[in-house]
């Protein structure tokens, strides 16, 4: 498939590029959870994106749906649904067609959301892009181009929910009664009135110690040192059991 698009014999990946166990493949000491595995990603996707986006071959509508389901039929190869019990994609807050990609191949998607005017406007924008634009497109595609139900990929979802919204690198301030800077507090409280319980109730507070474990390239929960407080790790904790519950449902 993938072939047709870059006019070159380049079948899709198999599991080869699957990091198995991958922290300790980073680093050798350490065996922090052995059942993690990662794929990185790569400079290289802006080139497969550019391809992607400027090469039609064919059925135009069932070209431009391949494109969307590439990551859906590579799932698919690998038996990811047989191999794991979650598969995360880490995204960048945009819809190219690479992001296109993994929300066709999601159960549900999150959205963290730093609460100033800009960020939390563009939750609604998101949101709807996801619903009317891909969502639909991507059922529009489908039947146009009349993929019989036995070409559609196992992992392709049809439609794609909004598991929660994260407010997180929330300020502090002392003083104040909520606890937050004024217009974090304002922003929260706006977030919530819209989108009332699909904003998780943990709020992720700007802490010294969470871009530290993102630096060294290991979860919170594992980073040895003075930074990393059990207020940060029980935070962390709390949103991560909260999203799992409402991914779970």
């Amino acid at each position: 498939m993938f072939e047709s698009f870059c006019n070159r014999k380049i079948p899709l990946p198999k599991s080869d590029i699957v990091i198995k166990n991958a922290l300790h493949e980073q680093d050798k000491r350490y065996d922090f959870y052995p059942k993690l595995d990662f794929v990185s990603a790569q400079f290289e996707l802006d080139d497969t994106e550019i391809d992607l986006a400027s090469t039609t071959y064919g059925n135009v509508n069932l070209s431009d749906w391949e494109k969307r389901t590439l990551l859906a039929s590579w799932l698919d190869q690998i038996d990811a649904d047989k191999t794991y019990d979650y598969v995360v994609f880490d995204c960048p807050p945009a819809t190219k067609i690479v992001s296109q990609n993994a929300l066709a191949a999601s159960d549900c998607y999150i959205i963290p959301v730093i609460p100033d005017d800009v960020s939390s406007r563009g939750v609604t924008h998101f949101r709807n892009l996801v619903q009317d634009k891909i969502d639909k497109k991507l059922e529009y595609l489908r039947t146009s181009a009349r993929v019989p139900d036995s070409d559609v990929p196992r992992n392709f979802v049809p439609k794609t929910r909004l598991a929660g919204i994260v407010p997180f690198l929330v300020k502090h301030a002392g003083r104040a009664s909520s606890g937050f800077t004024n217009i974090h507090t304002e922003q929260i409280a706006a977030l919530r009135r819209t989108w009332k319980d699909d904003v998780i109730k943990t709020i992720g507070l700007n802490k010294i110690g969470v871009p530290e474990s993102v630096n060294a390239g290991v979860p919170v929960w594992s980073l040895r040192g003075p930074n990393v407080t059990t207020a940060v790790k029980t935070m962390m904790t709390s949103i991560c059991e909260e999203l799992k519950k409402r991914v779970d449902k």
